[in-house]
């Protein structure tokens, strides 16, 4: 038996090979005591069953839909997959092998009723499961045969894909645990996988068991089936079924009297797990039933958020959209614009609907920020200024105050090594620039108009101990915060003539998770919020923007299936505004960037979030 270093060792040299990364592994355990099976006669030779709210489901030999012994819908169904709602409502779904199409169905109150047929895809449907997120959207996979599976949502409108994921060649058996968002795929002749099921995690897998000698599988992998605080596998070749915590620790049980044990189903109930093992010979079905601690394995619970408005994408896939800046139009808020950057292209000007009116291809910029009210060249403009990586500059853009049409205005070299993260910040000695680099030096320029141009002058250098980023300048009452990346919010002296010591206004921890990134203000009457992107669980962490720095909350950005917009994740930069811009944005605005584009997949974007929604959420006004 290998022991949990060994079985570590063994994921490390799997997931290398394969690209992946993988945690550590289980630790194995032989059951303790012997099981007895029992032959499970009244069910006959099943092609699949499950047990959902003491319903028993079941796709018989020749294919027809059952529920409770009684037919429910003729066909030459395969597989079955089942959620239960709140009210008793059960969601179920199967495959209809004639046309190749994921039917999914609701049974109520003894009636069973055709929700949708999905699309049928161009490969044959080798398997699926279904998975029921935190906010309660249900979604299916697809397996085809020559690797990958499609996600798609279950919605009452219609079906939308949503992404696709890289899977082994020829999985057949899938299984979701939703408490964790866990996908769990068989791969027959390696072992067991975990997935992230939600669409706005990162795609990787973790080998959780493997194929003996390498790992405590004896032969094969097949059969699937999240149990609470676990899953079991099926080892058909070996008989074996296996049963996993979730924290570590794994026993084994042979299966006699099978032929071909391939497909699960699973019951927890007063602390007994009952088992059902399908074979996929002549032999029927086999039950047994063993303690089982069902402890949940539940997460914190952080509310949602929908977005109203998605931008367009930007060009190319892969990390590229960054930080999001909004110009306000004074005479016309409706007319306003948001600025976005690309790290590989350049800046990007959007409306308020999220249509594109502006591209320019001025190189790798990272982050952006505006302030009004600057004489250039006798003309009264509004700027932005903007990290170019690809200069270490500074990218100075003027906008007109009245049609919002940006243009370029030069650069300034800053010195700085691979510039990253910018703010600006005024007072009454002048316009200042706060770039700062991944060594975690942070500038202080002035920024000066002149006839012809707007020159820069460093005339201060603050640091942190490791890579900051996002930053934001309070003007009223001269702070300036930023975002070390791996460890805290710091806040500093915003004048040029003021000390350079940094008070932590929140550390990672409970919270707030690394890497910390854009940090934006909100400001409306006795509000005053510091917006925070706590990038490491896909959150937004609120705290008062004055000390104590009060913690006051955090949410995420959900997807809304009806408007067909996604939910927002690994965001970097994000923008605040409580400016009245009419309609849904009468409290503001928060704009964030997406690090995954979904439904479907597509390049990055920026999603639009009305602060009336945030406040709502977090009950902000209620508590003043």
């Amino acid at each position: 038996m290998m022991n949990r270093i060994g079985l570590l060792v063994v994921a490390l040299l799997v997931t290398a090979c394969s690209g992946e990364t993988g945690k550590q592994p289980v630790t194995i355990e032989q059951a303790s005591t012997p099981v007895t099976w029992n032959k499970a006669t009244e069910l006959g030779q099943p092609r699949a069953m499950a047990v959902a709210n003491e319903h028993l489901l079941v796709i018989g030999e020749e294919g027809a839909l059952s529920i409770n012994g009684h037919k429910q819908h003729g066909g030459n169904f395969e597989g079955l997959d089942v959620r239960t709602g709140s009210d008793g409502t059960l969601q179920l779904a199967t495959v209809d092998t004639a046309s190749n199409q994921l039917v999914w169905f609701q049974w109520r109150e003894g009636e069973l009723h055709e929700q949708q047929r999905l699309p049928a895809p161009d490969y044959a449907i080798n398997g699926f499961c279904l998975y029921r997120d935190a906010q309660s959207l249900l979604s299916v996979f697809l397996l085809d045969e020559r690797g990958g599976a499609d996600q798609w949502l279950l919605t009452e409108r219609r079906p939308r894909p949503v992404r696709h994921l890289v899977m082994p060649p020829d999985a057949e058996y899938c299984s979701v645990n939703d408490n964790t968002g866990s996908l769990y795929v068989s791969e027959e002749a390696v072992g067991l996988w975990r997935y992230q099921a939600d669409p706005e995690r990162d795609p990787q897998r973790e080998l959780v068991d493997t194929l003996v000698p390498r790992g405590e599988i004896a032969a094969s992998a097949k059969g699937v089936a999240v149990i609470p605080g676990g899953v079991a596998l099926l080892d058909p070749d070996a008989r074996q079924l296996s049963l996993y915590r979730t924290g570590g620790g794994a026993r084994h049980y042979p299966v006699p009297d099978l032929e071909e044990p391939e497909r699960l189903a699973v019951q927890v109930k007063n602390e007994q797990l009952t088992v059902w093992v399908l074979d996929d010979g002549e032999k029927g079905v086999r039950r047994m039933s063993v303690p089982w601690d069902a402890s949940d394995d539940t997460l914190p619970v952080i509310p949602y958020v929908l977005p109203v408005v998605e931008t367009g994408a930007v060009a190319r896939f892969g990390d590229a959209a960054d930080d999001p800046e909004i110009w306000v139009n004074a005479s016309n808020p409706a007319a306003s614009r948001i600025l976005g950057t690309d790290k590989k292209a350049g800046l990007y000007v959007y409306d308020l609907a999220g249509h594109t009116i502006q591209f320019l291809p001025v190189g790798r910029l990272n982050n952006v920020d505006i302030r009004y009210g600057l004489r250039v060249n006798d003309e009264l403009v509004d700027l932005a200024v903007a990290t170019n990586r690809d200069h270490n500059s500074l990218h100075l853009f003027l906008i007109n105050r009245d049609s919002g049409e940006v243009s370029e205005a030069g650069e300034i070299a800053t010195g700085l090594e691979e510039i990253y993260g910018l703010c600006l910040y005024r007072d009454d000695q002048g316009l200042y620039a706060f770039p700062n680099g991944k060594s975690g030096i942070i500038e202080q320029w002035l920024l000066t108009p002149t006839a012809m141009a707007i020159t820069g002058k460093r005339v201060r250098t603050l640091t942190v101990d490791s890579q900051p980023e996002g930053c934001v300048a309070d003007d009223e009452h001269q702070r300036l915060f930023v975002g070390e990346e791996d460890k805290a919010v710091w806040v500093f002296h915003a004048g040029a003539d003021q000390p350079l010591t940094a008070e932590q206004v929140i550390a990672k921890g409970e919270n707030l998770e690394a890497d910390i990134e854009g940090l934006s203000l909100y400001r409306r009457g006795d509000q005053e919020y510091l917006v925070i992107s706590s990038q490491g669980n896909n959150s937004y962490v609120l705290v008062d923007a004055r000390p104590p720095y009060t913690y006051r909350g955090r949410f995420r950005i959900g997807m809304d299936p009806d408007a067909g917009i996604d939910g927002a994740s690994e965001t970097d930069g994000l923008a605040v505004t409580s400016a009245d811009l009419g309609g849904v944005f009468s409290s503001g605005v928060l704009v964030v960037q997406d690090g995954r584009n979904r439904l479907p997949d597509a390049p990055q974007n920026f999603k639009l979030v009305p602060w009336q929604r945030i406040d709502a959420t977090l009950g902000l006004s209620e508590s003043r």
